[in-house]
């Protein structure tokens, strides 16, 4: 920074030294530390709260994975329950009597 003030002095003069500071503040090239510091300070708040919530909905996420995992369970049960049961019902009317409700559907032709 040394370098800069002696190469800008005899350039611009103390004026214009002044000057292009004021210049520098307005257009936000220069911020005071406490302004750097409380602007990181928030940037931090938010990641962690980012961060919470990420981990919160990744929990979500698994809850929700197991909850359809039972599900599908249940369905899968329900669909060959149905099966089966649409399956006597076919034979009943074919004229099969009971014995299709007795089948497994591993005993079916």
């Amino acid at each position: 920074m040394d370098g800069l003030a002696t190469f800008l002095t005899p350039t611009l003069g103390a004026g214009g030294v002044v000057l292009l500071v004021v210049l520098m503040v307005l257009r936000g090239a220069l911020v005071p530390r406490s302004t750097v510091d409380l602007v990181v300070a928030d940037k931090d708040r938010q990641i962690d709260v980012w961060r919470s919530l990420a981990e919160g909905r990744q929990e979500m996420i698994s809850l929700q994975q197991t909850q359809l995992d039972l599900l599908m369970g249940t369905a899968q049960t329900t669909e060959r329950v149905l099966d089966a049961v649409s399956e006597a019902a076919r034979m009943a009317r074919e004229g099969g009597g009971g014995r299709a409700l007795a089948q497994t559907p591993e005993d079916r032709p």
